[in-house]
């Protein structure tokens, strides 16, 4: 502790000198005196009258405009139903922090309720730090979940084992509303599948992440923000939606906000069940043996989600909130296979594995947060965020094994087993932010303490006549507990048209892991005790009014998950299983990114990273029969990237976004035996939005995405993948009532297929899931006019891909 004590203050005396911000501010009110929120303020050039930047206002009406230079300016601010509002003239100088106080409309020229608006934002937004995916009015987002909504954001990738990618690299964090999610692997994938895209406001796409986040994920931050209504009055959402495809599935959510001038209480609710498929294929040479497997997986779910939360304005500069949310699910899986055993070469096959593998389980997660957040307007701020989550799963499987005799189905043995898994994740954190101007530039310094604990325990039975005998020599249990103690400092300056920006974070990690076995054994007792330093900086340069570059630098590390460190053996047969590794070290990524942006609208990007001590998922071999899946650090992943996107209005009733990245990818590493990995592997992939305003109402939307040939966690080649989707909507009652109908990987070409060599074992495999399915979604506002006024279409979505900072 003293070691961290130090370093800590070492860190809080981090500071830079002679910086040079200017910023303009202020306030957007009605001419009844009410607050506006989302207007659009527009900031010209008072010589030129060229638009320099454009900003909404916040939900108390206030606006800033950031790292503005000396000069002259005027702003226009823009709100359906009011007149244009121009301010006069202003001058600000270097270093200064302008407040131009209270700017109010005129009385409106028209009654509200007469005009008919509608919301729409661009579906994606480009900013200097991150990719917005606006999920809000989307056509093909309508009826899904969020883990589907991630494959079509892009430069991310979800594989054939349900793992998120981003620019072809592993280790991706996700967070929910600005909150880094513990969960890992098969939890999270369900967790995402669980929560219903009308819940979903946008998803923030971080490849560079500053010092202020958490040193966790070394590839970026994927950041799900959720719905919340922002205006007075009390107003609600109800939904269904229900799909169609080789199965079945409906959910349903209901959401209601009442918000007054000092109280703003929320809650959802969403229920949802169906069924799926998942075939796959397993060919695999080892050891002389020839394995020839085929499975056909299914199975059933149902579940809840609820959110309930309360801010209290205080005063305008206090707000405390607290926040409750939870989720309940539950389902089965049945998976059946046949696996033909063999000589490699022999044309007459030995013998048949018959598996079957029942699957049954439960999830139940919980968090609980207490916010304060101060903001005196003038740049001085101070953020305490109290959060306690508690994650459990439970799980009962039983797995019965014959061998046949192939050609005459003599049962040669038989071998059944189940097992029972239950697990608990419990969390605690504390984190506190505060930001202030200093030395003429904006110093933010935060802390943040957590400690996680994981129970999990591993049953394993041998079935003999119906009856369950545990055996002891493979039952055990895993513990796992560990703190994580942080800070960092970030400073920000402005040099005309230089900008930059540096930070540095320090973490200490202390962490225990203890496998336990039932019978007196040489227990294994893994522990950790490090400290590491995160600096990251970024310098962005204006060479004119259309073209501006940026360059960004961090280092990341990636903790080993909850699943990957825990050793208990999960069974697709036999003859076939997945195992974690206690012994994992975290991995560490070096990034560094250029990008240029021309006009505000052509956007690229070149990245490199180096990654060390590589967590990845190998396939290896046990003996003459066995293969498993584990993970493993692999010596090295060097990582190139390059990226174009861009927004374009084709017509005026026809806009589309393109985003493709290209990537090549080494990886490097020596197991010994000869067992070498040394990939070096080029990708490419793409996606492409269109979208067309149609007569009558009507909306449509087409999209789609392309993955090239590419390597999967370290030694899995893969083959290409591709899906399309297209939807139509049309809105009635003004607006009030919204029907979408979607079609999703119209030409069924989301299977995956692939091949990984290591040592004497060859394994080709290939699957694929329900993908091709026609969604339908009906959606209905209901609630205070007030509510349905402020939402507007924005008059000016070719400018918003200027709006400079992170809003």
């Amino acid at each position: 502790m003293k070691k961290f004590n130090y370093y800590l203050t070492l860190l809080l005396i981090f500071v830079f000198s002679n910086a040079n911000a200017s910023s303009i501010k202020g306030t957007i009110l009605s001419d009844q005196g009410e607050a506006i929120y989302y207007a659009n303020v527009i900031l010209f050039n008072a010589s030129d009258s060229i638009i320099i930047d454009l900003q909404y206002s916040n939900e108390d009406g206030s606006f800033e405009f950031s790292d503005v230079k000396a000069g002259d300016y005027w702003l226009e601010c823009r709100y359906v139903g009011y007149p244009d509002l121009i301010s006069p003239s202003v001058s600000l100088t270097q270093g200064q922090t302008l407040e131009l106080g209270d700017l109010v409309f005129d009385a409106p020229s028209n009654e509200l309720e007469e005009v008919v608006v509608s919301a729409r934002k661009p579906m994606l937004e480009l900013k200097p730090n991150k990719v917005v995916m606006n999920v809000e009015g989307s056509i093909n987002a309508s009826g899904e979940d969020a883990f589907t909504l991630l494959r079509k954001a892009p430069g991310v990738l979800i594989d054939n084992n349900d793992n998120i990618l981003m620019l072809g690299k592993a280790g991706v964090q996700i967070y929910i509303d600005g909150k880094p999610s513990p969960l890992n692997g098969t939890d999270l994938a369900e967790y995402l599948k669980s929560i219903p895209s009308s819940e979903i406001e946008s998803i923030e796409i971080i490849t560079q992440p500053s010092a202020k986040y958490d040193a966790q994920g070394n590839s970026g931050i994927i950041n799900i923000k959720f719905r919340r209504d922002k205006n007075l009055g009390t107003s609600g959402n109800a939904s269904v939606s229900g799909r169609k495809g080789e199965t079945e599935g409906l959910s349903g959510n209901l959401r209601l906000t009442n918000k007054t001038k000092r109280f703003n209480t929320f809650g959802s609710i969403s229920a949802y069940g169906g069924d799926n498929v998942n075939p796959f294929a397993l060919y695999r040479e080892q050891s002389g043996l020839v394995f020839d497997q085929s499975a056909f997986g299914s199975g059933d779910y149902q579940g809840m989600n609820y959110r309930l939360g309360t801010d209290v304005y205080l005063h305008p500069q206090h707000t405390v909130g607290v926040l409750f949310t939870g989720s309940d699910n539950s389902g089965s899986q049945l998976q059946n296979s046949e696996t033909f055993i063999s000589m490699i070469g022999a044309e007459a096959i030995d013998s048949i594995l018959v598996a079957q593998a029942n699957r049954d389980y439960e999830r139940d997660n919980k968090t609980y947060n207490f916010n304060y957040k101060f903001d005196n307007g003038k740049g001085k701020s101070l953020n305490l965020d109290l959060d306690h989550g508690m994650y459990k799963s439970d799980s009962d499987e039983f797995q019965p094994n014959t061998y046949l005799r192939y050609g005459t189905n003599e049962v040669l043995s038989v071998k059944d087993f189940a097992n029972e898994t239950p697990s608990e994740i419990e969390i605690s954190t504390l984190k506190l932010d505060y930001e202030q101007g200093a030395f003429k530039g904006v110093l933010g310094v935060g802390v943040k303490l957590s400690r996680v604990r994981t129970d999990n325990t591993f049953n394993f039975y041998n079935v003999v006549n119906d009856e369950r005998e545990l055996d002891i020599n493979r039952s055990n249990s895993f513990d796992y507990e560990e703190n994580v103690n942080a800070a960092y400092a970030t400073y920000s300056r402005n040099m005309g048209d230089v900008s930059l920006n540096a930070g540095l974070r320090v973490e200490h990690t202390n962490s225990i892991g203890n496998l336990e076995a039932m019978i007196p054994t040489d227990n294994e007792r893994v522990e950790r005790d490090y400290v590491d330093f995160f600096p990251s900086f970024g310098m962005s340069y204006k060479m004119d009014e259309k073209n501006s570059f940026q360059l960004s630098y961090s280092r990341r590390l990636n903790r080993p998950s909850y699943d990957n460190l825990n050793p208990f053996r999960q069974r697709l047969d036999e003859l076939t299983f997945e195992q974690g590794n206690p012994f994992l070290n975290p991995e560490y990524a070096n990034s560094v990114q250029l990008s240029h942006s021309w006009n505000y609208k052509l956007n690229t990007s070149i990245s490199y990273s180096h990654t060390s001590d590589m967590i990845a998922r190998i396939t290896d071999a046990e003996g003459l029969n066995y293969a498993f899946i584990t993970y493993k650090n692999i010596a090295d992943q060097y990582s190139y990237s390059v990226n174009v996107s861009a927004p374009l209005p084709i017509k005026e009733w026809w806009s589309s976004y393109t985003s493709v990245t290209g990537v090549r990818t080494h990886n490097k590493a020596d197991f010994g035996d000869g067992k070498l990995v040394d990939l070096k592997v080029y990708t490419f992939n793409a996606y492409s939005q269109h979208n067309f305003t149609l007569p009558k109402g009507y909306m449509l939307e087409l999209s789609g995405w392309y993955n090239s040939p590419s390597v999967w966690e370290g030694n899995f080649k893969t083959d290409a993948m591709y899906s399309v989707d297209f939807g139509i909507q049309r809105s009635f009652m003004d607006n009030s009532l919204n029907v979408k109908l979607s079609v999703s990987d119209i030409f069924k070409s989301q299977n995956w297929s692939g091949v990984t060599i290591l040592g004497d074992q060859m394994i080709r495999a290939s699957g694929g899931w329900d993908s091709r399915r026609v969604r339908v979604n009906v959606n209905y506002r209901f609630g205070n006019s007030n509510v349905k006024a402020r939402k507007r279409k924005l008059g000016l979505e070719d400018e918003e891909s200027r709006i400079g900072g992170d809003n």
